[in-house]
């Protein structure tokens, strides 16, 4: 059992995700309150993402048409 940083619930490990920097090897926070958390990150900073997306997209054409044709070459 691991009691959540967020939540303050105490929980099973199967509730949090792996991390090696901790000392027990999981995340402070359960699944749901990271994913929560992760949420708020999002719609808080979702134009600099978007922007910082299209410009690594413009400045990697390469890669980025190599993945397009791995993408799209697979039986879907």
């Amino acid at each position: 059992m691991k009691r959540c940083t967020s939540c303050k619930i105490d929980k099973p490990f199967e509730d949090f995700r792996r991390q090696s920097k901790t000392k027990d090897g999981y995340k402070y926070r359960c699944k749901a309150c990271d994913n929560s958390a992760a949420r708020e990150y999002y719609q808080r900073k979702k134009k600099k993402i978007i922007e910082n997306a299209l410009e690594w997209q413009k400045n990697n054409p390469d890669k980025v048409k190599e993945y397009k044709k791995r993408y799209y070459s697979k039986d879907n």
